[in-house]
C-alpha cells in the first residue's frame, strides 16, 4: 500500500498482518477511524455510486445512476431532480462534513436563493439547497452562501470528542469490519480463532488513511468478507453473486386473483424466453422508474437494517451489527439514531423510501435577524444593511416646548423597519417552487420505459427494444410476453437485488434454476 501525502488529512489505523498468509486478522485504532467506519452507514446510495465510480460494482446501481444521466431533463419533474439522484444530501451532512478528521464526500450546505429584489415569493423567504432549483417566480435560484452550522446540533457530547463514539477508548476492527472496545479476553479469542501461537509474528503495520483509501476500504466492505486484507494487499475487487438466490420460497408462487387492488403493487411487462431462462427487458411505466431512481437517495444503514445480511455481497452489515453489539456502550446515546434508522434528506422521500421505511427528514427553517430583502444582497456574513436602519433621536416641538422623541430613520440601503425574516427550505421537486404536496422525481404519465435485466433505463421505443433483441440473438418465435403484477415482496427483493446483482430482473423474475 502506497504511503498518503503528508498534507492530506488522514486516520491512523494498525494493522495486525499474518504475512505467511497474506492475511490482516485484525486491526486496532482510535474513535476517529471507527467514525469514519460507522459514518459509511449514513451515505445514500447515489453517493456511494458516485465516490467509487461508474463501475462501483454495488450490484447494478451504477447503471441506475447512469441512466439518471443520461434520460433528458424531459422526463423528471424538475430539472433539479436529476441533480437530487446524481448528488444527493446526507441527513448527517452536518456531523459528518463538520466533525469527521477524513471526509470521503465533501458536499458542502450552499444555499440558494431568487435574488430577484421584487420577486412574488418574497414573502415565502424561500431558500433551497439544490443548485438550479427554480423559484416561483420562474427565475433560477443563485448562491448566497454557505448554511452556519447549528452548535447544538453538530457539538460533541459533554465528555467526549467523538462523532458517533466516545473519544477515549481503543477500538478492535476484524478484517470483516466487526467493531468492538479492545479488551485482552478479544485479544485472546483473535489468537485462537486464528491459532496464533506466538504474537511475536504477527506484523504490525501502521497506516495514515486518506479520503482516497477510505474510499477504497467502502468498496471493499460493499464486495467481499476480507475488507481489511484486500484494502492492504490490493486485491481486485469482485462480485459474487451468490447471496441473491436466498430469496423468499414463495416469491414465484401464483398471484392471487385480487392482487392488483393491493397497495404499493406494481404492473410491468416483462420480454423473456418461453423456457424461462432469460429475462430480456421489462416495460414498466413511471411508479417503477421512480422506485428504482429513488433508491440512490436511500442511505446504506436504511439498507442493511431492512435486509440485514442479505443487504450485500460484502462485510458492511458487520459495521451495522456492531452499533447494537459489541460498541453499544461506547457510543454517543444522541447520535445512535444517525445510524440505526439513517433518514432521507428532507423532499428526497419516495416510493423507494416508503417502502424501506427510510424517514423523510424535515425541511430546514432559520431565523435571521434582517429583512429577507437584505438577506438576498448580503447572505449570512453581512449583517449591514438591516442594521443602518437604527432609531435616533430627533427634536419634536409640542404646544410650548421642544422633546427628544424616538423615531425610525431609513437607510439608504433598505426601506424596512429592522425585523425577523425566517428561511424556509422549498422543494426543488416542485415546478416553480410549489407548495402543494410533493410528488416523486419522474413526471407522471409521461410514457413508457425500458429497463434491462442490468436496470438500464431508456425510454420505451422500438429502436431501443429492437436493439436489446437484436443483442440477445434469440429468435423472435422463442420469445413471449408476460404481465406482472408485483406484489409488495417482489418489489422489495427487487430493490434489494438491485444492491447485490448484476442480474436483478430475472433473479428475482424467474423461476430459480436447481
Amino acid at each position: 500500500m502506497s504511503e498518503t501525502k503528508s498534507e492530506e488529512p488522514t486516520v491512523a489505523v494498525k494493522l495486525f498482518v499474518d504475512k505467511e498468509r497474506c492475511k490482516v486478522l485484525f486491526a486496532e485504532s482510535g474513535y476517529e477511524f471507527v467514525d469514519v467506519l460507522f459514518s459509511f452507514l449514513t451515505l445514500p446510495l447515489g453517493t456511494v455510486v458516485r465516490l467509487l465510480g461508474k463501475h462501483s460494482q454495488v450490484g447494478c446501481l451504477d447503471e441506475v445512476y447512469k441512466s439518471v444521466e443520461d434520460l433528458s431533463a424531459d422526463y423528471f419533474q424538475t430539472i433539479t431532480c436529476k441533480t437530487m439522484l446524481l448528488e444527493p444530501f446526507n441527513a448527517a451532512e452536518d456531523l459528518c462534513s463538520d466533525q469527521l478528521k477524513v471526509k470521503t464526500d465533501t458536499n458542502p450546505r450552499a444555499v440558494y436563493v431568487c435574488k430577484e429584489t421584487n420577486c412574488c415569493a418574497n414573502s415565502d423567504c424561500a431558500v433551497t439547497f439544490v443548485r438550479g432549483s427554480i423559484c416561483k417566480c420562474g427565475r433560477v435560484m443563485e448562491y448566497i452562501g454557505e448554511w452556519p452550522q447549528d452548535a447544538d446540533y453538530t457539538a460533541a457530547p459533554a465528555g467526549s470528542n467523538g462523532v458517533f463514539v466516545k473519544g477515549c477508548f481503543m477500538f478492535i476492527i476484524t478484517d470483516d469490519l466487526q467493531v468492538a472496545p479492545a479488551s485482552t479476553s478479544l485479544m485472546l479469542s483473535l489468537f485462537e480463532k486464528f491459532r496464533v501461537r506466538d504474537p511475536v509474528f504477527l506484523e504490525q503495520i501502521n497506516l495514515q488513511l486518506n479520503a482516497e483509501k477510505i474510499s477504497s476500504l467502502l468498496k471493499r466492505s460493499l464486495t467481499t468478507n476480507q475488507a481489511l486484507t484486500a484494502l492492504y494487499f490490493n486485491v481486485p475487487c469482485t462480485n459474487d453473486d451468490s447471496s441473491i438466490y436466498t430469496l423468499p420460497e414463495n416469491l414465484h408462487c401464483k398471484q392471487e386473483a385480487d392482487v392488483d387492488n393491493k397497495p404499493n403493487n406494481v404492473k410491468i411487462k416483462v420480454l423473456q424466453t418461453k423456457n424461462n431462462l432469460l429475462l430480456l427487458y421489462a416495460e414498466v411505466g413511471d411508479d417503477f422508474i421512480d422506485l428504482l431512481f429513488g433508491l440512490l437517495s436511500i442511505p446504506l444503514g436504511s439498507i442493511i437494517r431492512t435486509y440485514g445480511k442479505r443487504s450485500s455481497t460484502g462485510c458492511v452489515d458487520s459495521i451495522y451489527s456492531s452499533i447494537d453489539g459489541s460498541t453499544m456502550g461506547y457510543m454517543n446515546p444522541e447520535r445512535l439514531m444517525f445510524l440505526q434508522s439513517p433518514n432521507v434528506a428532507p423532499f428526497y422521500g419516495s416510493g423507494a423510501s416508503n417502502m424501506l421505511q427510510a424517514k423523510e427528514e424535515a425541511p430546514r427553517q432559520k431565523l435571521i435577524n434582517r429583512c429577507f430583502k437584505c438577506f438576498k444582497n448580503d447572505g449570512f456574513s453581512c449583517h449591514a444593511r438591516c442594521e443602518e436602519v437604527a432609531p435616533i433621536f430627533k427634536l419634536k416641538p409640542t404646544v410650548d416646548r421642544y422633546i427628544n422623541c424616538k423615531v425610525w430613520s431609513a437607510s439608504p440601503n433598505c426601506n424596512y423597519r429592522p425585523f425577523s425574516a425566517k428561511l424556509r427550505e422549498v422543494d426543488p421537486k416542485l415546478p416553480r417552487g410549489g407548495s402543494h404536496i410533493s410528488v416523486g422525481f419522474v413526471k407522471q404519465g409521461v410514457q413508457k420505459f425500458m429497463v434491462t435485466d442490468d436496470l438500464r433505463v431508456l425510454p420505451l421505443s422500438l429502436t431501443s427494444t429492437f436493439q436489446v433483441v437484436s443483442e440477445s440473438k434469440i429468435p423472435s418465435n422463442d420469445l413471449v410476453e408476460r404481465e406482472i403484477t408485483l406484489t409488495e415482496v417482489q418489489v422489495m427483493e427487487l430493490l434489494r437485488a438491485a444492491v447485490v446483482t448484476r442480474n436483478t430482473l430475472s433473479s428475482v423474475l424467474l423461476p430459480r434454476r436447481m
